[in-house]
């Protein structure tokens, strides 16, 4: 019987010590949006002239891989749009280098698109722009950034490159993005660069002091976006584990601790 017993309690040790192993290991862990390494987006480009409805946009961006980011840089400080000029230097192996001079953005607007917890903020948005140029047609692409509250500034994705035709509209372009992962709530500025799609030369910025439509765009990622229907049944000491902050998994893991405490001292008595 004490044999038994002496057994019982070993286990009940080992078990007493991997329970506290396993709770010092999700304390350790980083808490979203707070250590995390790297972010994440998807996004897909097109002429606004030939938009897909919704469900071949849905169907589009769920069939892009995912672009790994460095982690979101929030504090510090961001350069503004300014105009760049054909300062560089261009070897005899590439073509001439378009200008701010010769290729302009016109225009910009932003459209908000899926907010799935109804919070306000939205893991899914697009940018649309009108560029022109002096020339007959011109070739480029662009670039999307963006500033969390006015931290600096994080490059996102880039689009497809493209030809402009003087100044028609019927070259209006649009990036659609989703934020997958390492995007806290916030208000974001967006900050478009344009560069030749020959020579990858940058072209010109246009951002938030160019026009009020890139502006403090109420945005998250897709995991806070969800996370309301997802932990909605779940109780709430579990829904504060899942959100990040650690008073909730020590709490569990304590109580645990507690009850194996309790029954050791029963046996032992």
């Amino acid at each position: 019987m004490n044999e038994n017993k002496t057994k019982y309690l070993s286990k009940l040790h080992q078990l007493t010590q991997n329970i506290a192993i396993a709770g010092l290991v999700l304390l350790a862990a980083p808490a979203h949006g707070e250590s995390a390494k790297t972010a994440s987006s998807r996004s897909i480009s097109y002429l606004s002239e030939s938009a897909p409805d919704k469900a071949e946009s849905d169907s589009r961006l769920k069939a892009t891989a995912f672009q790994l980011l460095p982690a979101l840089v929030t504090d510090g400080y961001r350069e503004e749009s300014s105009q760049v000029y054909a300062t560089g230097i261009i070897t005899t192996y590439l073509e001439a280098s378009y200008t701010s001079a010769e290729v302009t953005l016109y225009d910009a607007s932003t459209t908000l698109i899926s907010d799935i917890d109804h919070d306000g903020f939205y893991h899914r948005f697009s940018v649309t722009f009108d560029a022109d140029t002096i020339y007959p047609e011109a070739y480029i692409f662009a670039e999307l950034y963006l500033s969390y509250e006015g931290g600096p500034w994080n490059y996102i994705t880039a689009s497809d490159a493209y030809h402009i035709y003087r100044d028609s509209e019927q070259d209006t372009f649009t990036i659609e993005t989703e934020l997958a992962e390492g995007f806290d709530p916030g208000y974001y500025d967006i900050r478009i660069e344009l560069f030749d799609a020959d020579t990858g030369y940058r072209i010109l910025s246009y951002g938030p002091y160019d026009d009020p439509s890139l502006t403090a765009l109420p945005l998250e990622d897709s995991y806070y976006d969800d996370y309301a229907e997802v932990i909605a049944p779940v109780e709430s000491e579990v829904i504060i584990t899942a959100a990040g902050h650690t008073h909730g998994s020590m709490g569990l893991w304590l109580l645990s601790m507690s009850l194996l405490a309790a029954l050791f001292r029963r046996f032992r008595s």
